[in-house]
């Protein structure tokens, strides 16, 4: 038992296990509209991924906001206005939304 759990250790370490963890939940979110005064009308799922050291969409300097780069992949992926019903998680380096596309 012991040694079993001394590999499982052992592999995570060399393997950079992770969890998913949700860090955030809203109901809306945009990077191009300040406002949601006009609802938009529902769209597909959609889920995007950022991580680390990826090429930066909305950042211009070295402050990267990682929460701005996802929401602005997944609007992009989409083609949203905004999106609704947003979850956002963290896997390892990397941040994950998965959110209503809103057009």
């Amino acid at each position: 038992m012991k040694k079993a759990a001394l590999l499982l250790a052992l592999a995570c370490g060399q393997l950079g296990c992770s969890a998913r963890y949700t860090i955030l939940t809203v109901p809306a979110v945009s990077m191009t509209n300040s406002s949601f005064a006009t609802p938009g009308t529902p769209g597909a799922k959609v889920e995007a991924t950022y991580c680390q050291g990826d090429a930066p969409i909305v950042s211009k300097d070295l402050n990267v906001g990682l929460i701005d780069e996802v929401v602005m992949k997944a609007q992009q992926k989409s083609g949203a206005t905004y999106l609704s019903d947003v979850v956002i998680s963290r896997d390892g380096s990397c941040l994950v939304v998965e959110a209503t596309a809103m057009k």
